[in-house]
């Protein structure tokens, strides 16, 4: 990857840390209230779900290029009306425009990473590794900036302008640095936009229908969307139900990015020791993962439940970059944003069954009961995955199976593959 790409990468994690400690403080000095502001952060979330698969099936069509560029604008729009929003109207409108850019910015920027990688020929797992180091590294440290930047101004309007001058700055070098192959429209002269774009969804999610891996990583989103959000929000009030000082808020939250990094780190080198056997190797971290979150689950001090979230996420970062690579190796080039955007739906609606199942535990459980339920879930898929795998070996596979290739490999790397089967 160039280093102006790998540099508008972290620019992009960065200027959305800035944002990130203080979201909900910024949301209700600008119009919302303490009552209706989970009304806007759904509000949100409901836009990215909406948006997510057919913005990523318009980068395929007309470009990740366009469709990253797109985002940026959006993103100007969206929090130009919050900074200057004194009311619930302009902030739900603001909410939903950034909705709309976080659905053209996912799977474009990264889909038009891997392709420029691939051309130059990166070990897939190298890029994946690196991605989610710059998506942390920006993540952490803009977090840290917007701690900072809050001490400054009213209504946390220098955040808001930070993060607006780095996204213009986002603009300008994707404008100028970020170049792409122009889309091959030859073989659809006689189509019009909407048979392309029907075309375009239907063999995409022909490709999530895929059995074997595919199938397998598609399950893994989903728990894994609903384990972060249970995570997410329920970590802060356990913690502060020991009542530390506020700035160890801020530190967890950068070690936990830092451990992520560590543990990218760690899974491009085994992908690279071991290239065959990715999902052999996902199943050895996901099933651990599930145990810490069951443990997590039980802690009882500040330091336990410290180290199990640091735990948690450096078995969050090695895993994840497994699970890109794998995702990656079986997407074809020409449908990769719309895959993308699709598997990051899934991992969106199992963020939203997490608050559902949340509400309900918290009603009548202790509400850490949920990190219990996403590990056990999370636990017994990995394992139930892992010995039908071997089952499956033990029954097809003759007495030298420790020579043949990975199971992943018979899965077939488009929908178009397997209509010619």
């Amino acid at each position: 990857m160039s280093k102006p790409i790998q540099l508008i990468y972290f620019l992009k994690f960065f200027a959305g840390g800035i944002i990130v400690p203080i979201l909900s403080l910024m949301l209700l000095a600008h119009g919302a209230t303490i009552e209706n502001i989970s009304l806007v952060i759904g509000l949100f979330s409901v836009t990215v779900i909406l948006s997510e698969f057919p913005s990523g099936v318009f980068a395929d069509l007309y470009g990740r290029k366009t469709s990253f560029l797109l985002s940026s604008v959006l993103s100007l729009v969206s929090y130009g009306l919050i900074l200057f929003s004194r009311s619930i109207s302009v902030l739900l409108l603001g909410m939903v425009v950034n909705g709309l850019s976080r659905a053209f910015s996912s799977g474009s920027i990264e889909a038009l990473l891997i392709d420029h990688a691939a051309e130059h020929g990166c070990p897939l797992e190298r890029v994946t590794a690196r991605l989610s180091i710059l998506e942390s590294a920006g993540l952490a440290s803009g977090a840290l900036v917007g701690g900072l930047l809050a001490e400054f101004g009213e209504c946390f309007s220098v955040n808001l302008v930070v993060n607006l001058a780095i996204t213009a700055v986002i603009l300008v070098l994707t404008a100028l640095f970020v170049k792409e192959a122009p889309r091959n429209k030859a073989e659809h002269v006689a189509t019009t936009h909407r048979q392309l774009f029907q075309k375009q969804v239907k063999e995409s999610l022909s490709f999530a229908k895929l059995r074997g891996t595919v199938r397998i990583l598609l399950i893994f989103f989903l728990l894994m969307g609903f384990s972060l959000s249970a995570i997410e929000v329920y970590w802060q009030p356990a913690l502060q139900t020991y009542q530390p000082v506020y700035w160890l808020f801020g530190a967890v939250t950068f070690a936990g990015f830092a451990f992520v990094m560590f543990g990218s780190w760690v899974a491009e080198r085994l992908l690279r020791a071991h290239p065959n056997a990715g999902l052999r190797l996902l199943l050895l971290l996901k099933a651990p993962l599930g145990i810490a979150l069951i443990l997590f689950s039980f802690s009882r001090s500040e330091y336990s439940l410290i180290g199990l979230y640091l735990g948690l996420y450096l078995l969050i970062g090695s895993s994840s970059v497994v699970e890109s690579t794998l995702l990656n190796q079986f997407a074809p080039s020409s449908h990769r944003a719309s895959i993308l955007s699709l598997f990051s739906l899934v991992l969106q609606i199992g963020g939203v069954l997490a608050s559902i199942c949340g509400y309900l535990v918290s009603t009548y459980f202790r509400y850490q009961n949920i990190w219990l339920l996403a590990g056990v879930l999370l636990f017994l898929f990995s394992v139930g995955v892992g010995l039908f795998q071997r089952r499956s070996k033990a029954a097809t596979v003759p007495s030298d199976a420790e020579n043949t290739p990975d199971e992943s490999a018979e899965i077939p790397v488009s929908p178009e593959r397997e209509q010619q089967r």
